[in-house]
């Protein structure tokens, strides 16, 4: 028998939720019923959500907040990401959640990017979620809301039907 051990720091586990996030997503997209970015799910007004300036964590609470998103007051983690120059099937498909919500990572390969991890406190029969943000020179190129739950979800930032 042969035994293995490993110590897990704070950037390991960051990996590991976001590889998990990651997987996730290829359940969600078959289920998940995503709405447009421009319609404000609390009270049907339609408002527009800017992705450039987005410099300092109160402009990224406040893009989380624009979609109905309360957060904690400072990210969970932050971290350097490199988008693959050459995309895989699952980066593929989160690809496509982007594109659905108006971005597009392909413009970004081969690009080092920051990601912020901010834990969302209002998700509706949730604990544990997240909201990812990809940020490049101050822009929101990419994101998402998953669950580090096991057999959890991941969508773009619109709010989903429940």
């Amino acid at each position: 028998m042969v035994m293995y051990t490993a110590k897990l720091t704070k950037t390991r586990l960051a990996l590991i939720v976001g590889v998990i996030c990651l997987t996730l997503m290829l359940v969600i997209l078959g289920v998940s019923s995503l709405r447009t970015r421009t319609e404000d799910t609390l009270g049907g007004k339609k408002a527009e959500v800017s992705f450039k300036g987005i410099a300092s964590n109160e402009e990224r609470i406040a893009f989380l907040n624009a979609y109905g998103w309360e957060v904690g007051e400072d990210p969970i983690s932050i971290e350097e990401v490199v988008i693959p120059a050459e995309f895989d099937d699952v980066y593929t498909q989160y690809n496509e959640i982007q594109q659905y919500q108006g971005l597009d990572l392909s413009r970004y390969q081969g690009k080092t990017v920051k990601r912020y991890t901010y834990e969302i406190t209002n998700y509706p029969g949730g604990e544990d979620v997240h909201a990812n943000l990809l940020i490049y020179k101050e822009r929101v190129i990419g994101g998402d809301v998953c669950s580090a739950e096991f057999e959890g979800f991941m969508h773009g930032f619109e709010k989903v039907s429940y």
